[in-house]
């Protein structure tokens, strides 16, 4: 008895600390949606965001968008990629880097948007996920806090043409290989 109260409690005092701070992938500014459909030769935008909610503000991120859709040209799909700052560095596939002048406050710090213009009807299949993940270049998903501290960030995920949203999750509980590292364990404690 006394084990499961000491989980209970653990359980109540982790939810009360508040959710992981992850790189998200939504289909609206506000960070409520996470799939949307690609009708043809309308645009859709995609919002790319730190949901940092436990902390205050962020002055960078680093990550990449696994299986990126990229951008085909016409006649396939125009796709456009738009980021808050000037201070990038990188490619979205491969690794990533953004960097603001000034500390950007949450729970949602706004990294950029992806603009798709589709023609064709088939180039992105039912229930296409696109994930946030560490770089192929230094391994990290991260965000720099204001104090410059890095922190390693969860995984978000994004689907296209999803069948049933009840499938289509918007952040991916499973921790990357690389932040798993003895160095990530150690900062944990």
């Amino acid at each position: 008895m006394k084990k499961l109260l000491v989980a209970l409690m653990l359980l109540a005092m982790s939810s009360i600390a508040g959710a992981q701070p992850y790189i998200g992938i939504f289909a609206d500014a506000e960070g409520t949606h996470c799939y949307a459909d690609m009708p043809v030769g309308a645009p859709v935008t995609i919002h790319v965001m730190a949901c940092i909610e436990d902390i205050p503000a962020i002055t960078a991120a680093e990550f990449r968008i696994d299986n990126y859709t990229g951008n085909p040209g016409y006649p396939t799909s125009i796709v456009t990629e738009t980021w808050n700052s000037t201070l990038t560095v990188g490619e979205i596939d491969w690794g990533f880097s953004i960097a603001f002048q000034s500390p950007q406050p949450g729970p949602m710090v706004a990294l950029g948007t992806i603009e798709y213009l589709t023609f064709n009807p088939t180039w992105i299949p039912m229930d296409y996920v696109m994930t946030t993940d560490v770089t192929m270049d230094s391994g990290n998903l991260v965000v720099v806090d204001a104090g410059f501290v890095t922190i390693p960030v969860g995984r978000g995920t994004f689907t296209f043409n999803c069948t049933n949203p009840e499938f289509c999750p918007c952040y991916d509980e499973t921790i990357p290989t690389q932040d798993a590292s003895w160095g990530a364990i150690k900062a944990l404690y």
